[in-house]
């Protein structure tokens, strides 16, 4: 089936900060408290927790503070090369989306006015009240994209949501570096 639609996720993909890194450090080592952490963060994604309640449990799980914490949350870049690459390569051709949990409306705060409008569409927890892997999201962007999930690529960085996808019908590509996705999706869109 022909693709008609790249899907991206934000954190950790179209948006950088020092929250992966700083969720390496500090649970690598220590899977039970991170799968506690993680389920408290989709909720607040979710929007049925606060995002404080997510602080104050990180900073007592790491000991580091709660500035230090929210600073990892809230200082989020757009990742410029993969939205250069989206502009020039992918939006003449195909419709673009943002999937993202998110605990509350951030995409006006990571990215420029220009930057948001090549989405077609963006789908946030936040706003719809579930949270990636939930099938649901993902046929919700497909739904507003107008497309088929075989005729999606989806691009993130956490392998639970790109198995998801991938039992929907999606084409997956896992985050690890913009050259690497801008490779992983030539290949895709030419096979």
């Amino acid at each position: 089936m022909q693709i008609k639609a790249v899907v991206f996720d934000l954190y950790g993909v179209l948006g950088l900060n020092g929250w992966q890194a700083f969720k390496r450090l500090h649970f690598t080592d220590n899977p039970e408290s991170w799968e506690h952490l993680r389920a408290l963060g989709q909720r607040v994604d979710a929007g049925k927790a606060s995002e404080e309640e997510l602080v104050v449990a990180v900073a007592q799980a790491t000991g580091e503070s709660a500035q230090t914490i929210r600073y990892q949350f809230e200082h989020t870049v757009p990742n410029e090369e993969l939205l250069h690459y989206i502009a020039a390569a992918l939006k003449p051709r195909y419709k673009i989306g943002l999937l993202s949990n998110a605990s509350r409306d951030i995409f006006g705060d990571v990215f420029r006015t220009e930057q948001f409008a090549l989405f077609d569409t963006a789908v946030s927890s936040f706003h719809v009240g579930m949270t990636k892997p939930d099938p649901r999201m993902f046929m919700l962007m497909c739904e507003r994209l107008g497309v088929l999930p075989a005729e999606c690529i989806f691009v993130d960085d956490q392998v639970r949501h790109l198995d998801a996808a991938r039992r929907l019908g999606f084409q997956t590509i896992l985050y690890q570096s913009a050259s690497q996705v801008k490779q992983a999706i030539g290949e895709v869109l030419t096979a």
